[in-house]
């Protein structure tokens, strides 16, 4: 959730200008929330970048073609070292994202499948080089569109209507033999989180989930980004009608705005979930989970991060990850020099 500061300026100006002259600010914020296009990835990663990094993309459409997912696909890499350096931009500020890993800090490879779900305005370019980070453990790798967004069509369903069709790819790659029902993981960053967690309740062979900033509920995660990144129009619109204009989106894509809450889902869940956020993201702040106090929920802090770069895994999310999986067994073995 990053804009262009004309951007910014112009959505202010047509929002106002609607409010002021029809009264209508609800429902002008749902048709802009409705409108909105997936944020350009060419400032973390290059279509050649992609090319050169061995990612193959394919798309699963449902039997009546009403629903179809562009996804990546990515199989286990064994070069000797990974490095990324990858810069996000959040209300003027930089948040810069380095991994730096070789091959002998891990005495083994893991094995698996991860399927990764990038958050709202965001596409599974995104995810890429978290991707990259896990087909270098030694898993496989699956990056999907969410319904709605980048190369997927549709209309935008937020996280939840998403889950079912995403089940169904998952199933036809098991069906295919690309990928095995043992083993298998979901990554979920911010919006993401959503889509992991209601997967997981569909399915009895989700092994863990990697919650990166999950959003808190659609309607409080729009007005966070409003107050962060309109402060003009949230000054000048009341928040009562940012949150309705959040809601009435949903409730027109035929989500029930209480199912984008995302602590009932973990509060239910049985499943291991390792959870990080960064306390100065302002989106998804880490505070907002430290009530969660299950035996399979593990909270992990990634300092200094704001919100769009919770997507991708650096040198301390690296270091939770891998001994949260070793604690599964031997999925991984236990890694050296972390």
């Amino acid at each position: 959730m990053q804009a262009k500061s004309t951007t910014k300026l112009n959505t202010v100006i047509i929002i106002i200008a609607t409010c002021l002259t029809m009264s209508a600010c609800s429902k002008r914020i749902a048709t802009l929330i409705e409108r909105s296009k997936s944020l350009p990835y060419t400032e973390t990663i290059t279509p050649e970048e992609i090319k050169n990094l061995g990612f193959k993309k394919d798309q699963y459409c449902t039997k009546n073609k009403e629903n179809c997912v562009s996804y990546y696909y990515g199989s286990p890499i064994t070069e000797s070292k990974l490095n990324y350096s990858v810069k996000f931009y959040a209300q003027d500020k930089e948040s810069t994202v380095n991994l730096h890993i070789s091959r002998e800090q891990l005495k083994n490879k893991c094995k698996g499948t991860i399927i990764l779900f990038h958050g709202f305005r965001g596409s599974k370019e995104y995810m890429l080089h978290s991707a990259l980070y896990f087909r270098f453990l030694g898993f496989k790798v699956i990056a999907p569109d969410l319904l709605g967004h980048g190369e997927s069509n549709n209309t935008k369903k937020y996280g939840v209507g998403d889950s079912k069709v995403i089940s169904q790819l998952i199933s036809k790659l098991i069906e295919k033999g690309d990928i095995e029902d043992k083993n298998l993981y979901l990554l979920g960053s911010s919006m993401g989180a959503l889509t992991a967690l209601y997967i997981s309740t569909l399915r009895s062979d989700i092994t863990g989930i990697i919650l990166l900033a999950p959003m808190l509920s659609f309607e409080q995660a729009f007005h966070n980004y409003a107050k962060l990144n309109h402060p003009i129009l949230s000054w000048i619109i009341p928040d009562k009608d940012i949150r309705h204009g959040a809601n009435t989106a949903l409730e027109r894509a035929g989500v029930v705005p209480n199912d984008t809450n995302i602590f009932p889902l973990l509060r239910a869940s049985r499943i291991p979930i390792l959870l990080i956020s960064s306390p100065t993201d302002r989106i998804a702040p880490y505070s907002s989970y430290m009530t969660l106090d299950q035996s399979n929920i593990e909270l992990a802090e990634a300092p200094n991060r704001n919100h769009p770069s919770m997507t991708t895994i650096g040198n301390i999310e690296h270091k939770v990850i891998i001994n949260w999986l070793n604690k599964k067994g031997d999925i991984c073995t236990t890694p050296q020099n972390l």
